[in-house]
């Protein structure tokens, strides 16, 4: 699958909101994760100063609930679905909309992939890697483990037994931008690598499907 696409406007529009912050991200997911990339904010934002931390939900209706718990810890929000971009005091910006998630990975180095803390199975980590987003995901990734599996043994992601280890591994690449780049640069080489699987099919059997059109032709002859 290509790279998701980014609207260059709201990207521009986006990246100048942010400026030169440092940015965490968590995409795809599911109550109960949200908890702990907002408990990660704010444990890590005293390190890192003006920290922002997206939030895309798996299910944008719950984007509210989203604000609300962020809110709840005492952090300042924005909410993409009402229009709004992260001002410079947002802690948490809210991407509660369908089809930005190519918006969301152009703007973070670090995304932690939903679904994988909770017993869902895990959500596509293709597109972030796609487009050199270093990931990060929680133990339950059956829905795509060959993926996952193979990112993991290139080290082109990193895998996290518990919620606990969020916030150790987020400092260490926020520490270490090279060191996140260089997990975000394997996981594309990774993904690249493994698709095209179509046309290497089609490329191994031209000499078969060859052979069968000499045959009819033959036959016909």
């Amino acid at each position: 699958m290509p790279a998701p696409p980014a609207d260059p406007d709201a990207l521009a529009n986006l990246q100048n909101a942010i400026g030169d912050r440092p940015v965490i991200a968590a995409a795809s997911t599911h109550a109960g994760e949200e908890e702990a990339i907002v408990e990660a904010h704010v444990r890590l934002r005293a390190s890192f100063p003006g920290l922002l931390t997206l939030i895309a939900p798996r299910h944008p209706e719950r984007g509210a609930g989203v604000v609300e718990l962020a809110a709840a810890a005492g952090l300042s929000t924005a909410q993409r679905s009402h229009g709004e971009l992260p001002k410079r005091n947002t802690d948490v910006y809210v991407a509660d909309t369908v089809g930005e998630l190519g918006l969301l990975y152009r703007v973070t180095p670090a995304v932690f992939i939903g679904g994988s803390f909770v017993e869902h199975g895990g959500q596509n980590p293709i597109e972030a890697a796609k487009l050199r987003t270093a990931i990060l995901h929680g133990p339950h990734v059956w829905n795509f483990a060959e993926i996952y599996a193979a990112l993991d043994g290139a080290h082109g992601a990193a895998s996290l037994a518990d919620p606990e280890r969020l916030v150790a591994h987020l400092a260490d690449w926020l520490n270490d931008p090279d060191a996140c780049a260089r997990v975000a640069d394997t996981g594309h080489a990774v993904v690249e690598t493994l698709g095209g699987a179509l046309d290497r099919t089609l490329t191994s059997l031209d000499p078969y499907l060859m052979q069968l059109q000499l045959h009819q032709q033959t036959r016909h002859a």
